[in-house]
């Protein structure tokens, strides 16, 4: 009879044991598809940026700018406080130049980054000229960078504009108007003839150009890389991407679980 008492305790344990384990099965499986869902749109986000990164230089992502205004405007990039357009009228095969705070374009690729912002270009014989407050630049006429001229190697300082007269050369400083050799060496003061058509900046600027300019900051393989790792979308990337590892990992134990309670007995 005893022997019987203990058999029938161990059958009602094993009983409850039984019932508590379904319990949690049934409780677990409905998470533990839901947390599968959100940690597959993960890995599928992880898995395509990461395809489009090792694979950027094949589909142009880092030559390819970012149009979007909206996004422009998240990554806090503005558009140029100053701008000027320099016509080519003269010779229509010239490409047109621009002048966007320190770049510099030629049609719509940048040759030169100054370190302040640049005032004026145009074109002299077969060389390009820029020039900002204190340095002035020489390009080829395909736009490669030459030489740049500053106090140091003569250049007159506080420079204020730039025409070109021919094949020659003249700069407005403060300190008065100047004239450079045929060789862009040496300069000397001097009172022009004539009055100068000083090169200024066109009445009105192309509006595309602006947009494109904004856009030249921000190219598409930069927006990829910062949604692959998590910097896109600032601090709460950070915690997100932490649930995300979270949700991983609670996928990954629930799942051995159900499988190690559910497997067929050897």
């Amino acid at each position: 009879m005893q022997a019987d008492h203990f058999k029938q305790v161990s059958v009602t344990k094993t009983s409850r044991r039984n019932r508590f384990r379904l319990k949690i099965l049934r409780a677990l499986r409905p998470w533990h598809r839901r947390l599968g869902l959100v940690s597959a749109l993960f890995i599928l986000l992880l898995v395509l940026t990461g395809v489009a990164i090792n694979h950027s230089d094949d589909f142009g992502l880092d030559q390819t700018p970012v149009t979007q205004s909206w996004l422009l405007d998240y990554y806090g990039i503005p558009a140029p406080t100053h701008v000027a357009q320099f016509s080519t009228l003269d010779n229509h095969n010239l490409p047109a130049l621009y002048i966007t705070d320190n770049l510099l374009w030629q049609n719509k690729r940048v040759i030169l980054e100054g370190s302040q912002t640049l005032i004026s270009a145009g074109y002299a014989a077969n060389m390009l000229v820029a020039i900002d407050a204190q340095q002035l630049y020489l390009f080829d006429a395909e736009g490669h960078l030459q030489e740049t001229q500053s106090s140091s190697t003569g250049l007159p300082a506080d420079l204020l504009a730039l025409a070109v007269v021919g094949d020659r050369v003249w700069l407005k400083t403060g300190s008065g108007v100047y004239q450079a050799d045929k060789q862009l060496i040496d300069w000397l003061r001097i009172e022009p003839f004539k009055p100068l058509s000083w090169l200024m900046s066109a009445p009105q600027v192309n509006a595309e150009f602006i947009q494109h300019a904004r856009s030249a900051h921000l190219n598409w393989q930069r927006v990829i890389l910062d949604l692959h790792s998590g910097r896109l979308f600032g601090a709460l990337t950070v915690w997100l991407w932490d649930l995300f590892a979270l949700a991983l990992l609670l996928v990954s134990l629930s799942g051995f679980w159900i499988w190690y309670k559910q497997k067929p007995p050897r």
